[in-house]
């Protein structure tokens, strides 16, 4: 996978307003109230200013609630401001340094600027809790964005034998396969994906790299269109040229 395919992906995602991950499934956490828990369900449900609302209105009461600090970083990162999640999830960390949020929040933030940074910190996640399928599926993506697909596409499957209903494992695999040659397999597996109750406008994002990596460009402006205006469906459609000329692996 060559580094301007990478940086291509990134870019449609960004164009659709979608940069970072699709949202994990989170787990419970040992101590959380009934807000934190509704915090959380309003993030999935990308209602971020609400999670957020929730969040500082808990740590108004309780300033050292590490969930509360954790969800507010993952509303904060979800509209955009690295700086107030930065300073969410280093906070949880001084009070929980082994938290699993806060640490995978934090990695996050590395993705874009360092993902050789984020690689070490998912791999020390991982090391911590071998059987985190959402540490797993992170670390592939740190991986993928290195140009390291096979050993990302690893990771995926091993999230995924851990947990087989975890759905951005899924998506991230079938954007890997897209973007290293596997372009028709990436595409059925998106287009099951755009197709459930689970899909987002970045999941339908990511079907249209694999469609048009395919060499199903008409395809893949149709699958633009649901999200975006007319004039970022060109952009972006513009911007997805240089992954034409993957070869499709049979």
């Amino acid at each position: 996978m060559r580094p301007a395919k990478i940086a291509t992906a990134t870019f449609i995602i960004s164009a659709a307003s979608l940069a970072g991950c699709v949202p994990h499934e989170q787990s419970q956490i040992s101590g959380d109230g009934p807000s934190m828990r509704v915090a959380r369900q309003a993030l999935i449900d990308g209602q971020a200013g609400t999670s957020l609302a929730i969040a500082q209105g808990v740590l108004a009461q309780q300033p050292n609630n590490v969930p509360a600090l954790v969800q507010s970083g993952d509303a904060e990162m979800a509209m955009q401001n690295r700086m107030g999640a930065e300073q969410s999830y280093k906070r949880a960390l001084a009070l929980a340094p082994h938290d699993v949020r806060a640490q995978l929040g934090l990695g996050k933030m590395q993705l874009t600027a360092d993902p050789k940074a984020a690689e070490a910190t998912f791999r020390a996640v991982v090391a911590s809790n071998p059987h985190s399928a959402i540490a797993l599926t992170d670390l592939g993506v740190s991986l993928d964005r290195q140009s390291r697909p096979a050993e990302a596409q690893a990771a995926y499957t091993q999230a995924l034998a851990i947990d087989p209903n975890l759905f951005s494992a899924h998506v991230d695999l079938a954007l890997s396969l897209a973007l290293s040659g596997q372009a028709a397999r990436a595409e059925q597996m998106l287009r099951d994906a755009a197709m459930s109750n689970s899909s987002t406008p970045r999941v339908r994002a990511d079907l249209a790299v694999a469609q048009i990596a395919a060499g199903h460009g008409e395809q893949a402006q149709q699958t633009l269109r649901a999200d975006l205006s007319p004039e970022d469906t060109k952009t972006t459609m513009e911007a997805m040229a240089v992954l034409q000329p993957v070869t499709t692996k049979k």
